[in-house]
């Protein structure tokens, strides 16, 4: 049998294609704790910390004792939960966890990109960007769970705007609008996203939206943090306003 677990959306687990019902949210907390350490011990102590931070309730041990037993009754015996020493471990081969999947689909993806290969770049980071599934460790609960989840979530954007770069550079701007239209949307301070938005907005015939855009965001960084857009933005600002000037004067 072969379970699988899914973090990147809300935390689930299947043993092969029936889901399994994994109980509160400290059980799923548990759960993604055990899958993010990837083979390493999560100690009581660090677990107990995952669960209530810094105020656990005086009965907090036995309390994670009996998720940890409970957690076992779910997963079955394909899938221990052992114990080692002062904590415990869940062992899992890496393409049966998303997570696992997705930064190895990126990893890959980086590698190709590094020796000029956007092709195969840009098939590793549709599949890794596929195994999203919605705000990542929904279902989990406390704050580790929060800041696991802002931590997936910004990979996932990385892996977008990767993708996008990826698109790009082989020459498909049209298909990485829409989405980099949401994505400047949700992060209106991400150079990086408004710079790919320009690239594809100028090789696509359109340089007054992206000198538009560059002069909407100088402004929200000049406003609100007091500073100018960093370099490569101001490089590629030029490239199109002169490229803009030349066309004018031509025609």
């Amino acid at each position: 049998m072969t379970t699988t677990f899914q973090l990147l959306g809300p935390v689930r687990a299947w043993r092969d294609g029936r889901e399994l019902a994994l109980g509160s949210p400290q059980q799923r907390t548990l759960l993604a704790v055990l899958l993010l350490r990837e083979g390493l011990v999560a100690t009581v102590d660090e677990l107990v910390m995952a669960l209530w931070d810094t105020e656990p309730p005086v009965t907090a041990v036995g309390m994670l004792r009996t998720y940890v037993s409970r957690l076992r009754r779910v997963l079955g015996d394909d899938v221990d939960v052992h114990t080692y020493g002062p904590g415990y471990l869940l062992n899992t081969p890496r393409e049966q966890v998303d997570v696992r999947r997705f930064r190895h689909l990126t990893d890959r993806a980086r590698q190709s990109v590094g020796r000029g290969d956007h092709l195969d770049a840009l098939r590793d980071l549709r599949a890794a960007v596929g195994l999203h599934r919605g705000t990542a460790l929904t279902g989990a609960a406390g704050p580790f769970a929060e800041r696991q989840r802002h931590r997936l979530d910004e990979l996932v954007v990385t892996a977008r705007l990767d993708l996008h770069a990826a698109g790009i550079a082989l020459g498909r701007y049209e298909e990485a609008l829409p989405d980099l239209a949401v994505l400047a949307a949700e992060h209106p301070f991400w150079e990086r996203v408004h710079e790919l938005r320009m690239r594809a907005l100028f090789e696509t015939g359109r340089p007054a939206e992206a000198l538009l855009q560059y002069h909407a965001l100088r402004n929200r960084l000049a406003e609100t943090l007091g500073i100018d857009p960093g370099a490569r933005l101001q490089h590629l600002y030029r490239e199109i306003l002169l490229a803009d000037r030349l066309v004018s004067a031509a025609g």
